[in-house]
């Protein structure tokens, strides 16, 4: 009898832990819970930044993290004289979306198609292209929309000639956002597409 009630101890536990809130904001700023539009602090709203990792899935990266990423939304420059490849800048690493949608605008082409030229030239290079969204609609929603803009990327650049076995789609939806607020334009910074070498 004390075997079934040690397993059942130890069932619900699992059960409670497992309902727990995994991103909880424990020591983050109170102008970034009221909305500020300015980065949490160094270390990211959920810890460390995994980016400063030798690379994600197992691909070199040089990818420095979010620190301003987002910023490019309003740049006039975002989109223009853009470098393709692992030396750009983070400018020009991110492809913006409007609201509830994965279409690629104009500005985001000229970024998408550089990468293109960098890939076909480099078919042993390999990126991740990471979908998110602002925090608005469901966590299950805005996986799949992060999903379907980051495919929508993969398809472009593989229009343009880049071999498929080249690219992996990851989706975070809205649990990393580049910047933390509830305005509109916190919510445009948010919504993207970043390729990561």
């Amino acid at each position: 009898m004390n075997f079934k009630a040690g397993l059942g101890c130890l069932v619900l536990s699992l059960a409670l832990f497992g309902c727990s809130k995994p991103y909880e904001l424990e020591n983050a700023d109170a102008g970034a819970v009221a909305g500020d539009v300015g980065m949490v602090n160094s270390t990211g709203l959920y810890g460390a930044n995994p980016y400063q990792s030798a690379g994600a899935f197992g691909i070199n990266s040089n990818y420095t993290g979010n620190s301003g990423l987002g910023d490019f939304y309003q740049d006039p420059m975002y989109g223009v004289n853009v470098i393709g490849g692992p030396s750009g800048t983070e400018r020009d690493r991110v492809v913006y979306f409007a609201f509830d949608s994965s279409n690629i605008d104009s500005r985001s082409e000229n970024v998408i198609r550089e990468h293109a030229n960098y890939l076909r030239s480099h078919p042993q290079t390999m990126v991740v292209l990471e979908g998110h969204t602002d925090e608005r609609g469901t966590r299950e929603y805005n996986i799949g929309l992060g999903e379907r803009r980051a495919y929508s990327v993969k398809s472009y650049l593989q229009a343009a000639g880049v071999n498929p076995q080249q690219m992996r789609v990851l989706s975070y939806g809205e649990e990393r956002p580049a910047v933390w607020g509830t305005d509109e334009l916190s919510y445009a910074k948010n919504r993207r597409v970043v390729i990561i070498y």
